[in-house]
């Protein structure tokens, strides 16, 4: 497997790539429901510039982003990005994923398990974040049970 690199940070020169994968995702109609679900619920998604990096922001929410690289020819990738926050004292919930199309487990490169990995690197944060204990997950416009973390 590809080594896969995490940054809460990303680089405002790329925001072209960042506005590509979270809002003009090819896959995005697959999981219209769960997006729909999550805007309705936790508010809508726009790129915010800070300084000279860029984060996704939530109107009226204090949430996390983080990156997905992989690195290439020295050159690192953004493969994935998730926006996540905390909905409770004791949980963390994931509000927006997205994937490159090409590292999605219906295309090419879908052995390198990104989605699989990006989560486990949530976990890992959650399990960092004094009191967190759980994980919630919207998918499919229905809130997966939360997982302990």
């Amino acid at each position: 497997m590809l080594p896969l690199i995490f940054s809460s940070s990303l680089p405002a020169e790329r925001r072209d790539e960042l506005e590509e994968l979270m809002f003009f995702n090819p896959q995005q109609g697959a999981h219209e429901s769960g997006i729909n679900s999550s805007i309705r619920d936790y508010g809508f998604p726009k790129i915010v510039q800070e300084g000279s990096s860029l984060t996704i922001g939530i109107e009226g929410r204090d949430v996390q982003t983080l990156y997905a690289f992989i690195e290439r020819s020295g050159n690192p990738e953004l493969v994935g990005v998730i926006v996540y926050t905390r909905t409770s004292p004791d949980t963390i919930a994931l509000l927006h994923m997205a994937v490159k199309p090409e590292y999605s487990y219906s295309s090419g490169y879908k052995n390198e398990l990104v989605v699989v990995r990006m989560l486990t690197q949530l976990r890992k944060i959650a399990r960092r974040i004094n009191g967190i204990h759980k994980l919630s997950i919207a998918y499919g416009g229905k809130l997966i049970t939360r997982a302990e973390v």
